[in-house]
């Protein structure tokens, strides 16, 4: 009989639902009671719940733990503000001086935008920064502005090179939007490896195993267990691994930011900073081109791409970014759903910091 009460309660709350709108009030209040400001804030909560909304809950409120207890104990200075060190008009050096990384990125993008107004394009390399959560947050904002958008960072060293077994480079992600007229952004968000590291450590917080292929243990063997893995494995071998130097090179080479084997990991609470950098830019074609040409181009070769015929089992071919934009209108109609292990820890944090967690869809 315990047993199946047991098991009824996991069904439950298996099928609950969680409101998008009050997640992000939650972690808002979570934050603000950590030291940072209201505006940082509301800017934070809406970049970690928007990455559930989108269905990458790797960088999800499944971070909200970690992120807040960076700031709490100042291993992230929640009053830093971003300074600029080089200015060349269109190309600029930034320190994100350790406050928390969406703020830094954010605004380096915001920035960006404001000077590709004047010269067309502008990008920024960044060091002092911090974890940014999802890549797509940044480069969203650049399309919404009707610019193409360009954003990656380095991360811990998490990844072997192509033919090795230890860890040298991060996972270094990378997002490109490009807005089209009659459709929503492409949005590319990926990291150069099979998948990002997140999603090895939700499949073991979670218990789950992962499949073959994602990473390999301290031998070099593939594994599915996500506690053995050693190291994630770059996508398409070499071309994976390259890309992930490239990323290196513009975000620490060029800033001045720690590499990938020196960065401190956002889970280290020891006192370590992290200093990881940050490369971002926006390419303003209107000012070379009317953007409704561009836009209107950019539009008709989406459409020939979905419109071309479907391989054996396929019903639909998607432009990138275009399943994630549906997850989200999802999720503001139907909610979210959360893993038990993530609701248990945010409970806990709603119990330390005396915040209510009261964010069940009505």
């Amino acid at each position: 009989m315990v047993a199946q009460v047991f098991a009824m309660c996991i069904l439950y709350r298996a099928f609950i639902m969680y409101d998008s709108v009050k997640l992000k009030r939650f972690c808002s209040a979570v934050m603000q009671m950590t030291g940072l400001s209201a505006e940082e804030s509301e800017l934070f909560a809406e970049s970690l719940v928007s990455a559930d909304m989108r269905g990458v809950a790797s960088h999800g409120v499944t971070r909200l733990t970690a992120y807040s207890r960076r700031v709490a104990e100042r291993l992230v200075d929640p009053h830093a503000r971003m300074t600029v060190i080089g200015d060349g008009g269109s190309l600029l050096l930034l320190d994100g001086n350790n406050a928390i990384g969406v703020t830094t990125a954010y605004r380096a993008m915001t920035l960006c935008i404001e000077r590709a107004k004047e010269n067309g394009l502008c990008f920024a390399s960044v060091r002092g920064g911090n974890h940014f959560g999802y890549a797509a947050f940044y480069t969203e904002l650049a399309a919404k502005n009707g610019m193409i958008g360009v954003a990656m960072s380095n991360a811990p060293a998490a990844m072997a090179p192509t033919g090795g077994k230890k860890a040298i480079i991060g996972t270094n992600p990378l997002s490109v939007a490009i807005p089209a007229k009659s459709h929503r952004p492409f949005v590319l968000d990926m990291a150069t490896s099979v998948v990002a590291r997140g999603k090895v450590t939700l499949a073991k917080k979670e218990g789950h195993s992962i499949p073959l292929g994602w990473g390999v243990d301290s031998d070099g063997k593939p594994t599915r267990d996500p506690a053995r893995v050693s190291t994630v494995l770059p996508f398409g071998g070499v071309k994976g691994y390259a890309i992930s130097i490239i990323i290196e090179v513009l975000c620490s080479c060029l800033s001045g930011a720690k590499d990938g084997l020196h960065i401190g990991s956002m889970y280290d609470y020891s006192g370590t900073r992290q200093d990881c950098g940050f490369f971002v830019g926006a390419i303003d074609y209107a000012r070379i081109m009317p953007a409704e040409v561009f836009e209107r181009k950019t539009a008709q070769l989406f459409e020939t791409i979905k419109n071309s015929p479907c391989a054996e089992g396929c019903d639909e071919i998607y432009i990138p970014g275009e399943i994630e934009w549906r997850r989200m209108d999802e999720a503001r109609e139907k909610g979210i759903s959360l893993p038990a292990a993530v609701v248990d820890e945010l409970q806990a944090l709603a119990e330390k910091y005396q915040v209510p967690f009261d964010c069940e869809r009505d």
